[in-house]
């Protein structure tokens, strides 16, 4: 079965700007003192790149079963004490008296248990009156296959789930439409402002390498045959499984699968402490403004490569939402005050002046530039590699394309703020060719240093 920890762990870059629209609509980078009880954590490697970004959140619980998976979630977030892990289903689990969360989170693990209805109740119950339940789940329904007259996909979604499902570890109880339900379920919950959207993955206008790694990631599960099923089963199921292969092989074919996210909140009389916010769940006022970093704040974060050498694959393109799961994933590795993903999002969306970058190396973002650009002048204001591919011309790349685009608009300098402590850094933009210009005595907090500004001059 080709579904493991690693599938786990790109689909939760792939998926994560569904659970960051989600945030921004309960305004969660505008909130403080934050509690979240994140179930079915795994390895803590989705809660990570979910709450670290938000310097609002103040303590989040993980639970999982998987006693290894939450030793390697301890691990992994041994750094921040606001993180804490514990082995346990959600059915056991019972806080301490006088804990309530603002936000019980369940990223594709209401389907898995036994009975979401009262999963759902107990949700509820431990959240904090006006804290929010946020619900990420699938519905095979809603899947679309055209052209496909022998109903390839939907008998193939059969036998798995007559065959597969039931024989499968942690799967004999999933429901593979539960996104239909999830409405319902969190209003007979008790819960109210019951909001639902769906996000959509096609392959409308997609290249053949895409729509191929769209079907695996649709059939890499529904390959898993357990030994116990009889061979004439397996043999359908493999053979299906082909033949749907070969349909996204063709330019003319269409599939379509949602995810759904739903979000509820717990009702409180009078007015609640959270309210909806921005468009993205429906009406409400515009969400808070995010807490920038320091517009000159741009540095390479120290750190080496795994592997020597530069890349050979390396593009650089528009940065856009869609790749915000990669993008928090490298911020949150780079910076002790990372930027929230509505950070970024509103510099995408509204920013006239912003100019942002990604650097991609085998099909994944591998670092991002941004900067703006204004009467005043041009100036770098973030800038990151993924820790991995440091020092493999990556950095290099961003930065010389971010100058061109400086020159093309007619500014004489690209500028840029730096820890005066970081030699990495300021050897890096030297060999770039920026000057020091000026120093700013006690810019950075945490711990405090001075400023560099470099300037590499364009003319």
């Amino acid at each position: 079965m080709s579904w493991g920890k690693g599938q786990i762990t790109k689909q939760a870059y792939r998926t994560a700007p569904e659970d960051y629209a989600a945030f921004e609509a309960v305004n969660l980078a505008g909130r403080d003192g934050v509690r979240v009880l994140d179930v079915g954590c795994f390895d803590g490697f989705n809660t990570r790149l979910k709450f670290a970004p938000y310097a609002g959140v103040t303590r989040v619980v993980g639970i999982d079963p998987m006693a290894d998976a939450v030793a390697e979630a301890a691990a992994l977030t041994a750094g921040d004490p606001r993180f804490s892990f514990a082995c346990t289903t959600f059915e056991e689990y019972e806080p301490g008296d006088e804990e309530r969360f603002d936000l019980v989170y369940f990223s594709h693990v209401l389907q898995h248990l036994p009975d979401p209805q009262a999963a759902l109740d107990k949700a509820c119950r431990l959240l904090e009156p006006g804290g929010f339940v946020v619900v990420k789940t699938v519905d095979d329904a809603a899947k679309l296959s055209y052209p496909d007259p022998d109903a390839v996909m939907r008998r193939l979604f059969a036998l798995y789930e007559r065959h597969v499902l039931p024989n499968t570890p942690h799967t004999s109880r999933t429901d593979r439409y539960n996104g239909e339900k999830c409405y319902t379920l969190m209003k007979r919950a008790g819960l109210d402002n019951v909001r639902v959207r769906t996000f959509s993955a096609d392959t409308a206008g997609k290249e053949l390498d895409e729509r191929r790694a769209l079907f695996e990631r649709c059939v890499y599960f529904r390959r898993n045959v357990p030994p116990c099923v009889d061979e004439a089963a397996a043999n359908e199921i493999r053979a299906l499984a082909d033949a749907w292969g070969a349909l996204f092989e063709r330019d003319d074919y269409y599939f379509s699968s949602q995810s759904f996210v739903v979000i509820g909140q717990k009702p409180q009389e009078g007015e609640p402490p959270w309210t909806y916010a921005g468009p993205v769940f429906g009406d409400g006022a515009a969400a808070e403004a995010p807490r920038f970093a320091k517009a000159g704040g741009a540095e390479i974060s120290r750190g080496e490569r795994t592997a020597g050498g530069a890349v050979s694959t390396l593009a650089i393109r528009p940065l856009a939402e869609r790749d915000l799961g990669r993008v928090m994933g490298i911020e949150v590795a780079s910076f002790r005050d990372p930027w929230t993903p509505l950070a970024f999002a509103l510099e995408l969306r509204h920013n006239p002046c912003a100019h942002y970058a990604a650097a991609v190396v085998d099909g994944d973002v591998a670092g991002y530039l941004g900067w703006w650009g204004t009467p005043e002048g041009a100036a770098i204001v973030r800038v990151a590699v993924d820790p991995a591919l440091r020092k493999a011309g990556v950095g290099r790349a961003l930065v010389e394309q971010a100058a061109r685009r400086a020159r093309e608009e007619g500014h004489a300098a690209l500028k840029l703020e730096v820890r005066a402590g970081n030699a990495v850094a300021c050897a890096f933009y030297a060999r770039l060719g920026f000057l020091v210009v000026a120093v700013r005595a006690g810019y950075y907090d945490d711990p405090p240093e001075d400023a560099l500004v470099m300037a590499l001059p364009l003319g």
